[in-house]
């Protein structure tokens, strides 16, 4: 997504990273699903081990590009696979402060409309305050 219009008119744009606007949200129900990342994660350490490292890598990515790459960056595409997988996106209206809320990992957002004017802030990262 890199455009998002809002029923108030407002265009909101999402083109860079660290947005005030944006957020991402695991749902519950898939909490423990994405957990299990650290499963993906020990199976790749004990493969490391044994020397087994790229037969683990080709058939858990299915591509020898791996092979090449440190073993800090197969742990994060690890992680964002499931990321990928299971995060949905959130935006806040600049203008109105309705709540765009991505449905499952379709291009369809749902909105909500705040009941106070506290909206304008509520997705400040923690790290950034």
């Amino acid at each position: 997504m890199s455009k998002l219009g809002c029923v108030c008119g407002h265009l909101i744009v999402d083109q860079t990273d660290n947005i005030i606007y944006k957020a991402h949200f695991v749902r519950d129900q898939d909490k423990e699903a994405i957990d299990t990342q650290t499963e993906d994660i020990e199976a790749f350490i004990e493969a490391i081990r044994k020397g087994e490292r790229d037969n683990w890598l080709n058939n858990y990515f299915g591509s020898d590009i791996y092979k090449t790459l440190p073993n800090s960056s197969v742990v994060n595409d690890i992680i964002c696979r499931y990321n990928v997988k299971f995060e949905s996106e959130m935006f806040v209206c600049e203008k109105c402060g309705r709540i765009k809320i991505q449905k499952g990992n379709e291009n369809k957002f749902v909105s909500f409309q705040p009941e106070d004017n506290q909206w304008s802030d509520i997705f400040k990262g923690l790290t950034k305050q």
